[in-house]
C-alpha cells in the first residue's frame, strides 16, 4: 500500500477547514516556505479566508506579505489593518478592495500611507461595509469622505476619531446618507459644534453610542438633543468637553447611559435640582 502524506488529505474540506485555523500568520507564512506543496497548500488557504487581520504585526509585515495573502482571496467579510502604517498603500489596497464585493468590516486605523482613492474604492466597490474605522487617518477629507457614502452604505458602526480635518458639514453629510449608524466615533475633531451633534440626534434615533472626546466646541445644548432624540443611546463619551456639565449629563444618567464623566460628590450641587435646571435648546 502506498504512503499516505499530509497532502493526500482533502485540502479545503479538512486541512483549511479544520487544521490550519489554529496556525497564526506569523507561522503560515513559515510553513510556505518549507516546500512548493507547503505553498500551495497554504496559498489555497489564504484563497479561503473570510477574516485577515495584521494588526498584531504593525511594521514588520511588509506589502509582499500582504500580496501574497490577498492575491487569490475574494471571499473576504472582515479586512483588519490597525497600524500597516509603513507599507499599506493605494495600489495594494485597492486591488484588495475591488476583488472583495462582501466586504463588511473594514478597519484602516492609523494606516498613514494610503489617501481618499482608496475610500471611494470601498464607496464603489463594497456595497455590504457595515463597520468602518478610519481613526488617526488624518488624511481623510470632506470630499473623501462624500466619494465614499454617496453609494449609500448600510453603515453602522464609524470611527473617524482624530480625523481632524473634518468639520460639521461633513459628519452631517454622512448621517444624511447613513441614518442607520449605531455607534459614532468622533474623538478630536475639533471643529465638531452643537449644531452636527442636533442634526446627528434627529437623523439617527437608533443611535447607541457617541463619541466626542476632545470636542471643545460642544456644550450641554448638544448632550440635550441626544436626551430627546435618541431613546436608544447607551454610552456617551464626552471626557475634554469643558462646556459639557453635570446639567445635561444628569438626564442621561438617569436613563442608565454610561458616561465617561464621573457624576459630581455627594457634596456638590443637589442631584435633584440639576436635573430640574434647565437648559436651552432650539427645537
Amino acid at each position: 500500500m502506498a504512503a499516505i502524506s499530509l497532502f493526500d488529505i482533502p485540502w479545503e474540506q479538512v486541512l483549511c477547514k479544520h487544521f490550519l485555523p489554529y496556525f497564526s500568520l506569523k507561522e503560515l507564512f513559515q510553513l510556505r516556505g518549507i516546500s512548493p506543496e507547503f505553498r500551495d497548500l497554504i496559498d489555497c488557504h489564504f484563497s479561503l479566508a473570510f477574516t485577515i487581520n495584521t494588526s498584531q504585526y504593525h511594521a514588520s509585515f511588509s506589502r509582499v506579505a500582504f500580496d501574497v495573502l490577498t492575491r487569490r482571496n475574494g471571499c473576504l467579510k472582515e479586512l483588519v489593518l490597525c497600524n500597516a502604517r509603513d507599507w499599506l498603500s493605494d495600489d495594494s489596497l485597492i486591488c484588495v478592495l475591488q476583488n472583495n464585493p462582501s466586504l463588511q468590516k473594514i478597519i484602516l486605523s492609523n494606516c498613514l500611507g494610503i489617501s481618499n482613492t482608496s475610500l471611494y474604492t470601498i464607496g464603489a466597490f463594497c456595497r455590504q461595509v457595515c463597520f468602518l474605522s478610519l481613526r488617526s487617518c488624518v488624511w481623510v477629507t470632506g470630499s473623501g469622505l462624500i466619494s465614499l457614502i454617496s453609494n449609500n452604505l448600510p453603515l453602522e458602526h464609524v470611527d473617524l476619531c482624530g480625523c481632524w480635518d473634518l468639520c460639521d458639514e461633513d459628519v452631517i453629510n454622512l448621517v444624511m446618507q447613513c441614518r442607520g449608524i449605531k455607534y459614532l466615533l468622533l474623538n478630536n475633531i475639533y471643529g465638531l459644534t452643537n449644531h452636527a451633534v442636533s442634526v446627528i440626534a434627529q437623523l439617527c434615533p437608533g443611535l447607541v453610542q457617541l463619541s466626542v472626546q476632545g470636542c471643545w466646541r460642544l456644550t450641554d445644548q448638544a448632550i440635550m438633543y441626544l436626551v430627546n432624540f435618541c431613546p436608544e443611546l447607551r454610552a456617551l463619551q464626552v471626557r475634554e468637553c469643558q462646556k459639557v456639565t453635570e446639567l445635561s449629563l444628569a438626564k442621561l444618567r438617569a436613563r442608565k447611559v454610561r458616561i465617561d464623566k464621573a457624576p459630581p460628590p455627594l457634596g456638590g450641587l443637589p442631584w435633584e435640582r440639576m436635573q430640574d435646571r434647565p437648559v436651552n435648546i432650539p427645537l
